[in-house]
């Protein structure tokens, strides 16, 4: 997750998902810039979770990030889910979109998911949605279906959001039962 250290090639997120993928672990990456275009041109190996916010989706999709975030403030999900779906069916199992104060979407083959962020004082967006991948993650290895998945997601993220600075949040900080998740098809 997040930026490249100076000096390491747009490609090492690539390199390094070819590298582990015969390894039989599990691979999340959040990133962006060229690093994310290399990874997603290349997707030599299948990619468990990518996590592109409205801009990085934007990036990778041709769409307009302010399209997709004033979309989803009308709740009007048809054209994100369909561009995290054209990145899913070129080899990645799951694409959590996160949308700022407006939730997240999650696309995986079996389906589409939207949950709505639950209010909160915003105090740093500061590594709310490494947060995110990492609610995701920690749902996910507990066996929790999709929809538990996006919701702990939405519920790190925003821990991480109402949380001063850099501080990481705790299970004490999550509103998990104020995520409501939608079913998108």
């Amino acid at each position: 997750a997040g930026s490249l250290p100076p000096g390491a090639p747009d490609h090492w997120y690539a390199s390094l998902v070819g590298r582990l993928s015969g390894l039989g672990c599990r691979i999340a990456v959040d990133t962006s810039g060229p690093a994310l275009d290399a990874l997603v041109a290349s997707l030599d190996a299948p990619i468990d979770l990518i996590k592109p916010n409205a801009e990085e989706l934007a990036q990778l999709t041709g769409g307009s990030p302010q399209e997709f975030e004033a979309a989803a403030e009308r709740g009007e999900l048809d054209g994100i889910v369909a561009a995290a779906r054209s990145l899913q069916e070129r080899g990645i199992r799951a694409v959590l979109v996160t949308l700022g104060g407006s939730g997240a979407v999650l696309v995986t083959g079996g389906g589409a998911w939207f949950a709505r962020a639950p209010r909160i004082s915003v105090r740093s967006t500061v590594g709310a949605g490494d947060s995110s991948v990492a609610g995701f993650i920690l749902a996910d290895i507990r066996g929790a279906d999709p929809a538990q998945c996006l919701a702990t997601s939405v519920a790190y993220g925003s821990a991480a959001a109402a949380l001063p600075g850099t501080t990481l949040p705790t299970p004490a900080d999550l509103t998990t039962g104020q995520v409501d998740v939608i079913a998108l098809g």
